[in-house]
């Protein structure tokens, strides 16, 4: 059979410390233990007027005909009868 792949073995990793900005000797930053603060968040303010309106009421028509289609997935009703 030919050769395949890079030999026996694992490569050489070609990871270098220093284009991380850590040199050599230095002390790894320390963990972080909790998800970092948020920032500032405020919801957008829905866009107004009559193009505001017009855009809603394309989606909501976009999301009814989304509903009828044949591919849309209904959850099912729960059996009677079943003894679980």
């Amino acid at each position: 059979m030919a050769g395949r792949g890079r030999g026996r073995g694992r490569g050489q990793m070609t990871f270098n410390v220093e284009a991380v900005g850590i040199g050599k000797g230095e002390a790894l930053p320390p963990p972080t233990l909790q998800p970092s603060p948020l920032f500032p968040h405020r919801a957008a303010p829905l866009p107004g007027g009559e193009e505001g309106e017009y855009v809603l009421a394309l989606k909501q028509e976009l999301r009814g005909a989304m509903r009828n289609l044949p591919y849309f997935v209904k959850p099912g009703a729960p059996r009677r009868g079943t003894g679980g």
